[in-house]
C-alpha cells in the first residue's frame, strides 16, 4: 500500500485522527485490534520518519506510541510530533511504568501513559481524551464567525427526526445520528431536544441539565454562539454538545417558533450540523424545526398504526409546502416478522425506504446504561445503519428527489 493509499484510507474519532507508531508489526497489528474494538478508525506507521512524510500536519491525530520504540529516541521523535503538528496529542504504551518514565513522558508533553496489561477501555479512554482536547484546542482556534450581514460561506445543516406516533425510536435514532456526526467532524455537532414536555435525550445520555433551551430562549435577542455554548450539554465520549429540553413540562408554553429559529439560525453559523429531536405533535415549534431542516427523518416501525400516522404526517408535511425532496424514509425494527415487508413499507408511504434500521437487544441495553449503541456497540447492525443515515445527511443529493 502506498503512503498516498495509507492517508486516503485513514479514519478518526471524531474528526481526530489516530495512528500507531511501532516498529514490530506484531505489537502494531495487536495495538490495531484493540482500538478497533470500539470502532475507532486508525492507521499504523513502522517509524515516525513514516508518520511525517505521510501525514498532512494540519490534521488533528492522536498518535498511540507502541512499546517497542527505544525510550531515549522516542521521548526526542514525540517532541519534534508535537513541535510540527499544533493539533496533535501523544498516547505511550510500555511495558513497565515508573515514576521516573512518567515524570519523562510529561515533560515531553505526552498526554497519556499506559502499560500494556491495561484492559481496552483504558487504552481507548486514554485515546479519546487525548481527542477531546485536540477537539477542543481547534474549536477554540477556529475563525470567528461572520457578522449578521454577511452570508457565511457554509451554513450548518440542519435534520429534523420526526414522527407522529410514540414508541418508535425517534429519540433513540436522533441521538445516535447525531453522535456519529460529531465522530466525523471536528466542527461542533449540537442535538436539539425540541420534544419540549417531554424530551429526555439529556437522560439517555447519562446527562444531567443545568442550562436547557429555556434558558437561551430567555436571551433573547442577546443569544449568540458563545452563549448557547455556555448552555449547552456536551457528551464526552462523542464531543457532541447538546440543547436540553426544559426541566419542566409547563415551560414549553414559553417557547415558540421565532424562539427556535433564531436559535438555530446562531447553530447554523457556528456547527456543521445540528439534529432535532421533534416532539410527536404539529406544534408551532415543531412545525419551525421541519420548516428550517434541510433534511427530516420521517419515522416509521413496521406495523399498520406506524405506517398509516407516518403516511398522515407526511401528507400533512407536504400540504404545509414542505418539499418532497428533503424527506427521507427511515424505518425502525425492519426484521420484525409481523407478516410485513420493508417492501411493504415502501409502498404504504409511496416512496423508497432509504434506511431500514433493525430490532436489536443491543439497542434496548444501551439505552438503559445511556450509552449510545454507536459506541457500546460499534459493529452492530443498527450501529452500521446508522452511519449509513449520517453519511446520507452529510452528502445530499445532488438531484432533487421525485416521490
Amino acid at each position: 500500500m502506498t503512503e498516498t493509499q495509507i492517508v486516503s484510507n485513514a479514519q478518526s474519532t471524531g474528526g481526530v485522527m489516530v495512528a500507531v507508531v511501532d516498529p514490530d508489526e506484531t505489537v502494531r497489528e495487536l495495538l490495531i485490534e484493540h482500538i478497533r474494538h470500539f470502532g475507532v478508525g486508525v492507521i499504523a506507521f513502522e517509524d515516525f520518519d513514516t508518520l511525517f512524510t505521510s501525514t498532512d500536519p494540519r490534521v488533528p491525530l492522536v498518535a498511540v506510541v507502541g512499546p517497542s520504540h527505544r525510550e531515549r529516541t522516542s521521548f526526542a521523535h514525540v517532541e519534534q510530533l508535537l513541535a510540527t503538528r499544533a493539533a496533535c496529542g501523544v498516547v505511550m504504551v510500555v511495558f513497565s511504568l515508573s515514576s521516573d518514565l512518567l515524570q519523562r513522558a510529561l515533560r515531553a508533553g505526552v498526554a497519556d501513559v499506559i502499560e500494556v496489561t491495561a484492559d481496552d477501555a483504558e487504552l481507548f479512554g486514554a485515546i479519546e481524551r487525548a481527542a477531546s482536547r485536540i477537539r477542543t484546542l481547534v474549536a477554540a482556534s477556529a475563525p470567528t464567525p461572520r457578522p449578521a450581514d454577511a452570508a457565511p460561506a457554509n451554513r450548518g445543516r440542519v435534520t429534523a427526526v420526526f414522527c407522529t406516533k410514540g414508541g418508535a425510536g425517534k429519540s433513540v435514532i436522533a441521538i445516535n445520528l447525531a453522535v456519529a456526526l460529531a465522530r466525523q467532524t471536528i466542527s461542533p455537532v449540537v442535538l436539539v431536544d425540541a420534544d419540549l414536555q417531554f424530551g429526555d435525550v439529556a437522560l439517555m445520555l447519562g446527562l444531567q441539565p443545568v442550562h436547557t433551551i429555556l434558558d437561551a430562549v430567555q436571551a433573547g435577542d442577546r443569544i449568540d454562539g458563545g452563549l448557547l455554548g455556555n448552555l449547552m450539554l456536551r457528551h464526552a465520549a462523542s464531543g457532541l454538545f447538546v440543547l436540553a429540553a426544559p426541566t419542566e413540562p409547563e415551560s414549553a408554553d414559553q417557547i415558540g417558533r421565532d424562539d427556535l429559529a433564531r436559535i438555530l439560525a446562531v447553530l447554523r453559523e457556528n456547527c456543521a450540523h445540528i439534529v432535532i429531536d421533534t416532539s410527536a405533535s404539529f406544534g408551532e415549534v415543531t412545525l419551525a424545526a421541519l420548516k428550517e431542516a434541510d433534511d427530516i427523518l420521517v419515522l416509521a416501525s413496521l406495523d399498520v398504526m406506524s405506517l398509516k400516522s407516518a403516511r398522515v404526517g407526511l401528507q400533512t408535511m407536504q400540504v404545509l409546502g414542505i418539499p418532497f425532496e428533503r424527506f427521507k424514509f427511515v424505518l425502525n425494527r425492519a426484521n420484525t416478522r409481523v407478516g410485513l415487508t420493508v417492501a411493504d413499507a415502501g409502498r404504504a408511504l409511496e416512496m423508497k425506504v432509504d434506511v431500514a434500521l433493525p430490532s436489536e437487544l443491543a439497542v434496548a441495553e444501551s439505552v438503559n446504561r445511556g450509552v449510545p449503541i454507536l459506541i457500546s456497540s460499534p459493529r452492530s447492525k443498527f450501529t452500521k445503519g446508522i452511519n449509513e443515515l449520517a453519511a446520507m445527511v452529510s452528502t445530499p443529493e445532488p438531484a432533487a428527489r421525485k416521490p
